[in-house]
């Protein structure tokens, strides 16, 4: 039988005062914390050597070295453990000067037992969140790194060298392209791999805040504003400070309301709706469109100043229809994605449905190829996909067949892949063609091919042919 050992907190509490020791110790072992007590701030920082301790509490008088030093010790070498200080009658001026320099609280002797109990349940409950929070940011900036960003196509292995240099500054970006070419995936790689990565990264749709809201949407409004406007409102350009703030669909902002747009673009300075106090937000813009912003100025919709300021570093996406040989690679990502997390086993892709794919015209971009293999894997029996619902219909013509030979070579794709977009089709179509004409035949089909039998049924099996269809 399998024992689970939970971990208990441990706490080191540092004071010369033994009676305090004994006291203290006595609570907090009743609370179900790891104790060890010391008597002096050089033992603490030995204690600190050996062993991880979940919280400090430590009296701020102690002889050769304070408490405030000890504190000062804990903030350089151990800024996870957040430390309680703890201040005799009088000296809270002291006890402030611990909370500026670090301190997460503070406690006065006599210590009150609940008070004691409280404060050490927040601290740690504080270390606890801060942990957590760190480590869903290592996820996050882990999941953002330009290798989880899918791409044979020389075009984007282009754009993710722009994107690397970009992120580096702090200059405003706009990133254009078609619904569902990934404007948002590459908006949030460059705000992860740039200094402000530890910061909020915000998103506002521009296109789903109506118009007489967006104002206060982005700059925020006092109270009395409007009907409604109960109390001060952040805007999100203000709780954004430090971080990235992504306008998308920045096509879709209210012509009334570009004059504030542009104040801020050229200072990071507004007015709350209804404020007279200019506040300034440290914030990096990155706009994305999928709009013909050029015509929308012509048009008189979209203004031309606001448009130069957005557009000082501009990387367009290519629709997916133009980097068919990222089809297989993508497929590949997603079912590695979702294909456990759905329940199933799913682990490949059929080579004859690979070959649809890439005869289909893609008109939702990445988006929508993640859609389709999602349903995909669902529908799936076994551990590969023979089947996937495309609309008959919505086929490449001209433009948008596989690359040819020379752009395959100066897009440096590999020849297998270039032979599965280019040939999986025309053998399937050969293979059935030839049932046709030799009735299912397999024999006479296999000498005609130059091949032996296995491989003729191992061809039906990969493309899901039935041939008892041909030999009627």
């Amino acid at each position: 039988m399998t024992t689970t050992v939970k971990h208990r907190a441990s706490v080191l509490v540092v004071d010369d005062d033994k009676a305090f020791h004994v006291a203290t110790s006595a609570v907090l072992n009743d609370e179900g914390y790891t104790v060890k007590a010391v008597t002096s701030a050089h033992e603490a920082i030995d204690e600190l050597r050996q062993r991880t301790y979940d919280i400090v509490l430590s009296d701020l008088v102690m002889e050769k070295m304070d408490g405030l030093q000890l504190l000062e010790h804990i903030q350089t070498h151990y800024p996870e453990t957040p430390a309680l200080m703890i201040t005799g009658f009088g000296s809270i001026e002291t006890a402030v000067k611990a909370m500026k320099s670090g301190a997460f609280d503070y406690l006065s002797k006599p210590c009150n037992n609940d008070e004691l109990r409280i404060k050490v349940r927040r601290a740690l409950d504080h270390q606890r969140n801060r942990r957590a929070l760190s480590t869903l940011q290592e996820e996050v900036n882990k999941l953002y790194t330009f290798h989880n960003i899918k791409s044979r196509n020389k075009k984007m292995r282009d754009i993710f060298e722009l994107v690397k240099k970009v992120a580096e500054t702090d200059v405003t970006v706009l990133i254009r392209g078609e619904t569902g070419t990934g404007k948002e995936l590459i908006a949030k790689a460059i705000h992860f791999n740039s200094p402000r990565r530890d910061k909020l990264f915000t998103t506002v749709n521009c296109s789903a805040i109506p118009e007489q809201l967006f104002e206060s949407e982005l700059f925020g409004y006092v109270k009395g504003a409007f009907t409604g406007a109960d109390r001060d409102r952040k805007g999100r350009a203000e709780e954004t400070d430090s971080g990235t703030l992504f306008l998308d669909e920045i096509g879709y902002i209210p012509y009334s309301s570009q004059t504030k747009l542009l104040r801020f673009l050229q200072d990071k300075s507004f007015d709350r709706v209804g404020g007279t106090e200019t506040i300034t937000s440290d914030v990096r813009i990155i706009a994305a469109t999928n709009q013909p912003l050029e015509e929308m100025i012509a048009d008189g919709a979209f203004r031309e100043d606001v448009f130069y300021r957005l557009n000082i570093f501009p990387i367009t996406l290519p629709p997916l229809r133009e980097r068919l040989e990222d089809i297989p690679l993508l497929a590949e990502h997603f079912i590695e994605k979702y294909g456990t997390s759905f329940g199933k086993h799913v682990q490949q892709i059929s080579s004859s449905v690979i070959s649809s794919m890439m005869n289909y015209s893609w008109k939702g971009n990445i988006r929508e190829l993640e859609n389709i293999i999602k349903r995909a894997i669902i529908k799936a029996e076994g551990e590969c996909i023979t089947d996937i619902d495309l609309p008959e219909n919505d086929v490449h013509t001209g433009a948008g067949s596989p690359p040819d030979i020379a752009t395959a070579i100066e897009n440096n794709i590999a020849f297998k892949d270039y032979m599965k977009s280019i040939s999986v089709d025309a053998e399937m179509k050969y293979l059935i063609t030839a049932l046709k004409a030799h009735r299912g035949n397999i024999n006479r089909i296999a000498r005609m091919m130059g091949v032996d039998r296995k491989t003729i049924y191992r061809k039906l099996s990969e493309y899901s042919i039935d041939i008892d269809r041909f030999r009627s």
